[in-house]
């Protein structure tokens, strides 16, 4: 069974990590062999809700190559992703940011929901 690697951009937030961690949770619950990465150092804040939920922090990865499959997680620029990731089959995206970019050789898997906050008054 081919690996998939799920992870976020280069400058992992708490958002990008557990987006991480969920998805690739999810992937090996329908079948893939799916393993968490990050792309950078943990944040303090990240850090926290690792240690408060018992969760090791992904396996740092800086760069893929022609032989991985990735699922890219909370990004989709090329810039902000692993070098050499337009070498990699991108397998799947979960994003909520703007479409910048990106493109790949053949079709995917691809979600994008922009997530907005409302603010309302409570007067």
């Amino acid at each position: 069974m081919e690996k998939i690697l799920v992870f976020g951009h280069k400058s992992p937030d708490t958002d990008s990590i557990a987006s991480s961690i969920a998805l690739a949770c999810l992937q090996t619950k329908l079948g893939k062999l799916a393993e968490p990465r990050r792309l950078g150092n943990i944040s303090k804040e990240t850090e926290y809700a690792l240690n408060h939920f018992k969760i090791g922090a992904p396996e740092l990865l800086t760069s893929v190559s022609n032989e991985d499959t990735v699922i890219l997680v909370d990004h989709n620029e090329p810039a902000q992703s692993a070098d050499n990731i337009k070498d990699a089959h991108v397998y799947m995206v979960v994003d909520h940011h703007r479409i910048n970019g990106f493109e790949t050789s053949e079709p995917l898997y691809y979600y994008a929901e922009p997530v907005r906050m409302h603010m309302h008054n409570t007067l």
